[in-house]
């Protein structure tokens, strides 16, 4: 009976890892097609409001593919509903809000066929969508940016779906003669992210030049004995301090800094080079911590938003549904990199463009490698 049990233990956490944090080639595909249905259950909706001809017409396989979704998703949430310890506190949590609406709609809807042609059982149907912040989330799994961007433009064509059945309904208003409007925003919108393009590329490349000047000037500083281990637990701590840096690491840092200062002055060590070391090691402690304007940026996310929200509301049909992915994919995804590029000494898992302080990683190694 113990063994029973273990068996079964051992059945629902591998079960679970399948599902939520796949590490096996046969659950990243589990997801990836997760991801690919999620998708097609939008496209679907999107199509059904605005060529429902078409639907008709080939009715059999609009159906077919609708019900093989339902019956991926409806398995899945079968099999989560066993394997899960806890399942009170998974069909009441979100994602399981979000599991039941995308199935359970549809269930009734092949018993009752008349539900099932009405339109709000197709806009529940987007609720399917919400299943793709788990997906992206799932270790392994659309991983980098594009996992990082992938749950904006999942809403954003959600957004767009829900648009389009309210298209075809009489109470909604037609917006039209707004192309200027949207081409002098969009022009404004780029001027505003070149901007800050330029200036959060200018810190990176400054930090990363004086980074190369300093440890010019620490090579050749070294020479001298009487400093050369002082000289050696300053560089490590420097390199130590500027990954991931925060204020109060910086502060201490530039104390560490004002006493090899000192170290200097008691070993009558000056001169130009010394000037330069201390000038380019207090500019980059200044700018490892800056950011750009917070007024500045709070104004750019939301210009950055509001202008997708409106591109969004606005195209109408098809095109606009193809436009909604396009303009999410880009404008957005050129935030994120340039706000990931605002922070080029963050060195962890979500970050995708960092400064290069290869020299100075080098030369540690190479005083390690010395000292042995």
């Amino acid at each position: 009976m113990k063994a029973s049990n273990n068996r079964w233990a051992d059945f629902q956490e591998r079960s679970v890892q399948f599902l939520d944090h796949p590490i096996t080639q046969g659950g990243k595909i589990y997801a990836l097609l997760s991801l690919v249905l999620i998708f097609l259950t939008v496209f679907q909706v999107a199509l059904a409001a605005k060529n429902p001809s078409l639907v008709q017409q080939y009715s059999v396989i609009f159906v077919s593919v609708e019900n093989l979704i339902l019956f991926f998703f409806s398995v899945d949430l079968l099999l989560r509903l066993i394997v899960y310890r806890d399942k009170f506190k998974y069909l009441f949590s979100f994602y399981g809000f979000v599991d039941v609406v995308a199935v359970v709609p549809g269930l009734v809807g092949l018993f009752f066929p008349l539900a099932d042609s009405t339109s709000w059982v197709r806009v529940l149907r987007i609720f399917r969508v919400g299943r793709v912040l788990r997906t992206v989330s799932t270790d392994g799994i659309f991983a980098g940016f594009n996992g990082q961007l992938m749950p904006y433009v999942a809403v954003a064509i959600s957004f767009k779906a829900l648009v389009l059945v309210l298209e075809e309904q009489q109470w909604w208003p037609e917006i039209s003669d707004l192309g200027v409007v949207l081409g002098v925003v969009g022009f404004a919108l780029a001027v505003l992210l070149g901007t800050k393009l330029r200036l959060v590329n200018s810190r990176m490349y400054s930090i990363e030049d004086a980074i190369c000047r300093i440890v010019g000037a620490l090579r050749l500083m070294r020479n001298e004995k009487s400093i050369r281990r002082e000289l050696d637990n300053w560089a490590f701590m420097f390199e130590k301090t500027i990954h991931n840096p925060t204020k109060e690491d910086v502060a201490e840092m530039r104390l560490i800094s004002d006493d090899l200062a000192a170290v200097f002055v008691r070993s009558s060590i000056g001169g130009p080079n010394i000037a330069g070391f201390t000038r380019d090691v207090a500019y980059v402690l200044h700018r490892v911590t800056g950011t750009v304007p917070p007024a500045y940026e709070n104004f750019l996310r939301h210009v950055t938003f509001a202008y997708t929200t409106a591109i969004v509301l606005v195209v109408p049909g098809l095109t606009g549904f193809l436009t909604a992915i396009l303009v999410v994919y880009i404008l957005i995804g050129m935030y994120l990199l340039i706000d990931d590029m605002d922070r080029p000494l963050a060195y962890n898992e979500s970050s995708f463009i960092t400064a290069n302080l290869e020299p100075l990683t080098v030369f540690n190694e190479n005083n390690t490698l010395r000292d042995r």
